[in-house]
């Protein structure tokens, strides 16, 4: 009976049960505040696999799937009667024209559309003269857009593409790290990095890195530690022996849970100068949360969340040489290094609760309701 007088909202996105940010951010919405106002329904869309996107997937597989998937889509939306449907995309071609079409199909049975994008680059959809109407137009069809960062709504004002969207960072679960109070060190020993272990996240230059301060007297004692698993872990595993680190850097496998928690507290600084594609990494808003002050490149959401010199330092990427600089730049004095920890956990708790990440839907949500698109801007 309680969902009576809820507004049914369908949430499309990957399986909650795989691994990777969207998953992550799927199970973000349903554990949120938002299901004490919205009934959230999970309708399962995209690659299916342990991981997301899926690498375990055929390709044959792929292509069924997306032959039925707008039909699927529809018979879900039928099948529930939910009122909006929260689309999860990436600025990417094969996701752009995909969701597209599922927005013309909420949009012909009648329904409100919101599509959030993951990631992926508008000047890259955008690079040739002619793409430029075909994605303002595959842009203009939901009813409103949601980005993870300031600069992907610079993109869309810099490139005409003539909508206001919203801009909603990522949330966590902040209330496992209020456990205990972190008390860090003051010192930089211990440098970590999580994520998938691919050569666009900058592992390589990390390591690169740690061989440059081993050189320094000051820094004999570095280590780094690295959790994830991907197609890079043997070439990962090569670099490390070939520079003779194996007593410094060590590849643990994935965390999870508590043990990931564990993980980051246990680090004087949490590394990850990456150069993918990425949207707002949810390793470096835990990194936040746990206390452990980051040092990360300048790309996609991250100079949003990570404020140079506040919560850690932000580098350029592919440059080994400013990690570096960066590790020593912040080992320089111990009270800042602890009050940066300290800054970082206020920081996180603040602006990125699955409360905030709530409050900011329940926004985009009633707006619809009301029958209130997104602003258009004028077109040039």
């Amino acid at each position: 009976m309680e969902h009576l007088n809820k507004t049914k909202v369908l949430l499309c996105g990957p399986a909650t049960s795989a691994l990777g940010g969207g998953p992550t951010h799927i199970r973000s919405l349903l554990a949120s505040g938002l299901v004490e106002r919205y009934e959230l329904i999970h309708f399962e869309t995209g690659s299916r696999g342990r991981e997301s996107p899926a690498t375990d997937e055929t390709r044959v597989a792929r292509a069924l799937r997306l032959l039925v998937s707008p039909f699927a889509l529809g018979r879900a939306i039928s099948r529930s009667g939910a009122e909006i449907v929260h689309l999860n995309s990436v600025l990417d071609h094969k996701a752009l024209w995909r969701d597209a079409v599922y927005a013309l199909v909420c949009r012909a049975l009648g329904r409100k559309v919101v599509v959030q994008m993951h990631g992926g680059s508008l000047p890259d959809l955008c690079r040739f003269a002619v793409m430029r109407p075909l994605v303002r137009l595959a842009l203009s069809i939901p009813d409103a857009i949601v980005l993870l960062a300031s600069k992907e709504e610079r993109d869309f004002g810099e490139h005409a593409i003539g909508v206001q969207p919203f801009v909603i960072p990522n949330g966590i679960d902040i209330s496992p790290y209020r456990g205990a109070t972190r008390v860090h060190s003051g010192r930089l020993r211990r440098l970590a990095y999580i994520g998938r272990l691919i050569r666009a996240k900058g592992i390589f230059e990390a390591i690169d890195a740690v061989e440059l301060l081993r050189a320094d007297p000051r820094f004999r004692d570095v280590e780094l530690r690295i959790a994830g698993s991907g197609p890079a872990a043997e070439e990962i595993e090569r670099a490390i022996r070939k520079k003779r680190l194996d007593d410094c850097v060590q590849l643990t496998g994935p965390v999870y849970g508590a043990a990931k928690i564990d993980f980051l507290r246990e680090a004087d600084a949490f590394v990850f100068p990456t150069y993918h594609r990425e949207g707002l990494p949810y390793t470096v808003l835990e990194s936040l949360a746990a206390g452990t002050p980051v040092i990360a490149t300048r790309v996609a959401g991250i100079p949003d969340v990570v404020r140079d010199g506040v919560h850690g330092r932000l580098v350029a990427p592919r440059d080994a040489e400013q990690i570096a600089a960066a590790v020593r730049e912040l080992s320089a004095s111990a009270p800042a290094l602890q009050a940066m920890s300290r800054e970082c956990a206020m920081w996180a708790a603040e602006a990125f609760s699955l409360d905030r990440l709530a409050e900011r839907f329940a926004e985009v949500y009633e707006r619809l309701e009301t029958g209130d698109r997104m602003a258009r801007a004028p077109s040039g």
